[in-house]
């Protein structure tokens, strides 16, 4: 058997050498473009996130913007100016008659004259009717304590936070139920008091048929939602916003919101009768 040259074989290893060099280069340029890869996959994710966060800072600001302008309207029909002018009688009409003395004759005001005069001064109206007040008291109604009455209901504002659930069990005990609104008064009525509350309005069972506690349909023609409410956005929850609370930054009006989120709440029930 033939041997093989020596310059054939320093050759052959030469190769072999290149070819793992080349392998290795490769190696390492197929690590880098991996790191890069995960570095952009790190700044998209990042900036994803602060764009959500941005988002959410400009309809958090917008709300609050809007809201001012929101609530002066709603406030200004309950406004009504007063006039502090007192009425006062037209002073009577002197006319100067110029005639020759001997035809001037004296002259006594009639008393039918005097009663039209009179009477046409009791006609002006003394004072402006002022606008009507919400009675929240009416004495033939009691409330339990910690209640507020407002005619024949009675509210109660939860102190303890939880989901909505458990805020309709937490009312349930104690003879009443989540807030059903049906009324533009009561609307007014409760947005008084400040803060997050639940009401009893969920549309859980479908989305976007929106029911009260008793199963009774929301009437959509007396509604109090704020601006694009409701919009069943999944921040907060993938499952989407299926419950509707009262009060968000300072907004009472309506906002559907994850029924999985803890908040306050608002109980009603009827007030005891008092009066035979």
């Amino acid at each position: 058997m033939m041997s093989r040259p020596q310059k054939y074989i320093e050759g052959e290893a030469l190769h072999s050498q290149h070819a793992k060099s080349n392998n290795a280069l490769k190696l390492r340029v197929a690590v880098l473009v991996v790191c890069v890869l995960l570095v952009s996959a790190l700044v998209v994710t990042y900036l994803l996130f602060e764009l959500l966060k941005t988002r959410e800072m400009l309809r958090n600001l917008e709300l609050k913007q809007k809201t001012i302008k929101a609530d002066v309207t709603e406030r200004l029909p309950e406004i009504k100016p007063c006039s502090t002018v007192q009425p006062t009688c037209p002073e009577p009409e002197v006319k100067i008659i110029t005639q020759p003395c001997n035809i001037i004759q004296p002259t006594t005001p009639q008393p039918t004259e005097i009663t039209t005069i009179t009477q046409s001064y009791t006609t002006i109206p003394t004072t402006t009717p002022q606008p009507s007040e919400i009675t929240t008291n009416d004495p033939c109604y009691e409330c339990e304590d910690g209640w507020k009455q407002h005619r024949e209901n009675c509210y109660f504002f939860s102190t303890r936070i939880s989901s909505w659930d458990a805020s309709k069990t937490e009312c349930r005990t104690q003879g009443g139920d989540l807030v059903k609104i049906d009324s533009r008064e009561e609307q007014i009525l409760l947005q008084k008091k400040n803060g997050k509350f639940w009401i009893g309005l969920t549309d859980s069972a479908v989305e976007g048929r929106w029911l009260w506690v008793d199963g009774s349909p929301l009437n959509e023609r007396l509604t109090f939602w704020f601006l694009t409410e409701p919009n069943n956005m999944p921040v907060q929850d993938p499952d989407g916003e299926d419950c509707a609370m009262m009060g968000h930054n300072g907004i009472m009006f309506w906002f559907d919101y994850s029924c999985k989120l803890t908040l306050r709440s608002i109980c009603e029930k009827a007030a005891v009768a008092v009066c035979v």
